[in-house]
């Protein structure tokens, strides 16, 4: 798709895997790739991707057994591809794509080439959506995938109010039922009806402001508007950010790149959205889903969002995720668990009505619990009781080591 979309996110086109893990190595090979010539792609590609290279991998191997009777699964939810987006913004086909998953060990993709703003207005813009989205799933068809679920989505990229992900709804079927010139006179209703019909819509990088710095890249403003300004806005956001059941808390290009190496805090954004998701879930009265997804445009996927599912096919994965089952980073987050007093363990996603405290568990070595933003530091206690008020309404999340758990709710109307 011919859209010019400023986050440029890379990874590694050959690394060795005995590289990645040594901070020396990825310093040397961040220093080879700026200055040897990329052979296939753009050198600010080839560079980035050596970056991605040395990030955290997640450890599934140690998780796989954990969670009966769920099975969690491993997946990226932002993954840009070549066609039907433009080259040289996006360097990777669907058959490197296919080829990184199976090597990430990912369960699930969800490919989001980016889509014009307002196409679902125009008749012609409307034919060519549909017509890649199409040419799409027909690639991944003739691909060999092996165990990883290829789920065909997109990313819609609208620069002056924010970018928002959307999966699993037909969007042939949700174009059907809402004709250009309905959708021209209440351009929300495409939202609406890719909701009705199943669709998940995310938030992308919504806190993504710009930095000050001598990169351009860095200066750009790909935040969700709502968020920061009182607008007005354009009806098809304001019905896009109603819907939205999912935020990215967790986008590895600006975890990565802009907050390491510009701010020097790889977590910054990650936990800045997640406080303000906390305040958003209390003021809206209704869940909110954290996700994550690499972001890449080149030779790198990355396991950035966890479900506790009930089988692997797209439903089930679709299910755990509107479910609330998720951890963003690592896999360790999805083993936060709460009960009431002689209660059953709940896992993450889970509500519970008229308590006044309940017990908490995780399984890492650093283990700190948030209740509407007030951390409590668990340390290495196997257990630990959270007092609540029980006239209010509490999101109940955890940072366990690497991974972020998604909320659990307590007294909450919904």
């Amino acid at each position: 798709m011919p859209v010019p979309a400023p986050v440029s996110v890379p990874v590694p086109a050959s690394v060795p895997v005995s590289l990645r893990a040594s901070p020396l190595a990825c310093t040397a090979l961040l220093v080879m790739s700026a200055l040897l010539p990329a052979c296939s792609r753009p050198v600010s590609h080839s560079v980035l991707d050596t970056v991605m290279a040395c990030t955290h991998r997640p450890d599934m191997a140690s998780h796989r057994e954990r969670y009966a009777p769920f099975e969690i699964l491993a997946g990226d939810l932002h993954v840009h591809v070549a066609p039907p987006d433009s080259p040289p913004h996006v360097t990777r086909g669907i058959a490197e794509t296919v080829a990184l998953a199976r090597d990430e060990n990912l369960d699930f993709v969800v490919l989001t080439p980016h889509i014009w703003s307002n196409f679902f207005e125009s008749q012609a813009l409307r034919a060519a959506v549909s017509q890649e989205l199409r040419d799409l799933r027909r690639a991944i068809s003739n691909e060999l995938t092996g165990n990883t679920t290829f789920i065909v989505g997109f990313e819609y990229t609208d620069f002056g109010f924010g970018h928002v992900g959307g999966a699993f709804a037909d969007i042939d079927e949700v174009l059907a039922a809402v004709p250009a010139d309905e959708a021209s006179a209440s351009p929300g209703r495409f939202f609406e009806e890719y909701v009705k019909r199943g669709g998940l819509l995310i938030i992308n990088h919504p806190l993504l402001v710009p930095v000050e710095s001598v990169i351009d890249v860095a200066r750009w403003d790909l935040s969700w508007r709502p968020f920061f300004e009182t607008g007005p806005f354009p009806e098809e956001i304001n019905a896009a950010g109603r819907l939205a059941q999912g935020v990215e808390v967790f986008n590895l290009a600006i975890a990565e790149l802009r907050d390491r190496f510009l701010l020097w805090d790889s977590h910054k954004t990650i936990r800045d959205t997640f406080r303000r998701i906390d305040r958003e879930i209390v003021e809206r009265g209704r869940p909110m889903i954290p996700l994550g997804g690499s972001d890449s445009h080149s030779g790198h996927v990355r396991a950035t969002t966890f479900i506790l599912s009930r089988g692997r096919s797209e439903e089930a994965i679709r299910e755990a995720i509107l479910a609330g089952r998720v951890c963003v980073r690592d896999p360790a987050g999805c083993s936060f668990m709460v009960r009431a007093e002689r209660g059953p363990w709940l896992s993450v996603g889970s509500s519970v009505q008229g308590v006044r405290s309940l017990q908490a568990k995780a399984r890492g070595h650093s283990i700190k619990i948030s209740v509407n933003g007030r951390t409590v530091d668990a340390g290495d206690k196997a257990e630990i009781e959270i007092p609540l008020d029980s006239s209010r309404c509490s999101v109940i999340r955890a940072q366990v080591d690497e991974g972020y758990s998604g909320p659990i709710y307590a007294n909450c109307p919904f």
